[in-house]
């Protein structure tokens, strides 16, 4: 059964910072997992972005402040923090923050904001606003306005239409997309790494085996070594000879002693004493060459 990979709290923060450096440029570092500023130029003008995560992120969405001020549909009427952007809307902890930042800055880009001089919002800048974002808007009378209000098909319709929705659903596709081919390339390495771990437990009880068998063997050879040891083999020709000898003298008692005819303690007494002298003879010989070879390896 494959394995799920699951991350932390710190893992999910960590990756959420790294879309950040990986989707826009010029991303600073102003305060380590907390407080970043983005960088950016919009018709000439340098611009940038405040990103600010609080400890509960990725949980809870980041708070992000435009410099310098500007009047936009996106931006809250009493500060600088962008609070419209739909990535920020939808966000979660499954979202791209470098996407959501990279979002904005396009938005912001295309749409060319006027620089808040400190005055009053007027209901014009309010409805050219928002024909920034719906742009069909300013051509409808009040009538078909307040029609689209009415109208749950036409206010989906319009949605529907909207490029900032549309490119949101587009970099969502392709998010998943990008999701589904780490989550397929994943597949095929736990495959290969489950067929590795079943080659060296496969390799692993050879050698248990084999070493097993080098064992067993490896006592034999000690048994047969010795066994066939020249100077044990000597010791028992010599304890043979003697036993020979023994044997001689206890024929020769019985015979005295009357309880043996002379033609059995003939050949019982000769066999015995041949018996011994064969031995002591080989065990002399073996003894000499020891000692040769005692010489020969000092």
């Amino acid at each position: 059964m494959l394995q799920r990979t699951y991350y932390n709290e710190q893992d999910l923060r960590k990756r959420q910072i790294d879309t950040l450096k990986i989707f826009n440029d010029n991303v600073l570092e102003i305060d380590e997992n907390t407080e970043y500023r983005v960088e950016f130029t919009a018709d000439g003008k340098s611009m940038s972005l405040t990103v600010i995560l609080s400890p509960d992120f990725p949980n809870e969405k980041p708070s992000i402040f435009v410099n310098p001020a500007i009047q936009h549909p996106w931006i809250s009427e009493n500060n600088a923090q962008v609070v419209g952007a739909p990535g920020l809307i939808n966000y979660t902890q499954h979202s791209d923050l470098g996407r959501v930042v990279q979002a904005i800055i396009r938005e912001f880009q295309r749409s060319l904001p006027s620089l808040d001089d400190k005055s009053d919002a007027s209901t014009q800048s309010l409805v050219s606003a928002q024909s920034l974002m719906f742009p069909e808007l300013s051509e409808l009378t009040v009538d078909e306005l307040q029609e689209i209000l009415e109208n749950q098909d036409l206010q989906d319709k319009l949605l529907e239409n909207s490029p900032q929705l549309v490119e949101l659903e587009l970099e969502t596709e392709e998010l998943m997309s990008s999701i589904e081919r780490i989550a397929q390339d994943n597949i095929a390495k736990q495959r290969s790494l489950d067929d590795l771990k079943t080659e060296v437990i496969d390799r692993i009880s050879t050698i248990v085996q084999m070493k097993m068998n080098y064992e067993e063997l490896h006592r034999k050879h000690q048994k047969l070594a010795e066994m066939y040891d020249p100077h044990r083999i000597r010791d028992c020709l010599k304890i043979a000879a003697m036993q020979a000898d023994e044997d001689a003298e206890g024929i020769a008692e019985q015979f005295l002693l009357g309880n043996m005819p002379v033609e059995t303690f003939i050949v019982k007494f000769a066999e015995k004493r041949a018996m011994g002298q064969a031995r002591r003879a080989r065990e002399e010989r073996l003894a000499h060459q020891l000692a040769q070879l005692d010489r020969a390896t000092t």
